[in-house]
């Protein structure tokens, strides 16, 4: 069975991101799965999505992310795929399930784009097979200190498993603001950033997903293509 697989912890995102992502990927795969969402807090969810409860444990925000490597939580025949909450999925997203079938394949950091440093892991869409990489959990329920070690978890994940990692092509997913919209449109605004005004900008035949990073978020994006897709 296909899992495609979010999470939830804290209030940096509302119910309205867990529902919105549902929303698309029904929309954009046509292959039989389960939506599973791993959460402190399911109210408001859509309730054709399977909610997966986190335990009590000191571990904060995107540290929880190696968690759902944990053995018991898939079934070893199982395809896992793993979206943040802050992608906004455009076209058919069939291709993520099969591609180099049974390798753990996730996104080469965006900031490949810069073209400084030596490629990495970008944890935002990751595909892996059935139980394996339980030792990433493993690791941190061992030694908690791990999360001081690391500044994130696709840090954290790159390092232990790089020799076993593949990307998915560049173009599948783009940074939308640096690669479909350019950094010189953002603006600062309070806390964070936004565009300094609205644009149709033409999303490339062969991207199906936009990752957003820091900021701005999907919700403060008025762009049609954003409005459009992001529900």
């Amino acid at each position: 069975m296909l899992n495609v697989i979010c999470l939830k912890h804290g209030t940096k995102y509302g119910a309205n991101y867990v529902n919105n992502l549902y929303s698309m990927i029904q929309r954009h795969l046509t292959v039989p799965h389960n939506f599973i969402c791993f959460t402190d807090d399911p109210t408001d969810f859509n309730p054709s999505i399977s909610v997966r409860i986190l335990p009590n444990n000191p571990v904060q925000g995107w540290w929880w992310k190696p968690y759902i490597f944990k053995r018991g939580h898939f079934y070893k025949e199982d395809i896992n795929l793993f979206f943040d909450l802050d992608m906004v999925i455009v076209r058919n997203i069939d291709h993520f399930v099969n591609y180099n079938s049974g390798k753990f394949v996730g996104l080469e950091d965006v900031g490949r784009i810069w073209g400084t440093r030596p490629p990495k892991l970008g944890s935002a869409v990751l595909r892996w097979q059935g139980d394996h990489y339980e030792h990433l959990w493993n690791n941190i329920e061992q030694d908690p200190g791990i999360c001081k070690k690391f500044h994130g978890d696709q840090d954290y994940i790159w390092s232990v498993c790089r020799e076993q990692i593949e990307f998915f092509p560049a173009d599948w997913i783009r940074s939308y603001k640096w690669e479909i919209r350019k950094h010189e449109e953002l603006v600062r605004q309070g806390s964070g950033y936004n565009f300094k005004n609205i644009a149709n900008p033409i999303i490339p035949t062969e991207t199906s997903v936009l990752a957003f990073h820091g900021t701005p978020n999907p919700h403060e994006v008025m762009d049609p293509v954003i409005v459009d897709n992001w529900r």
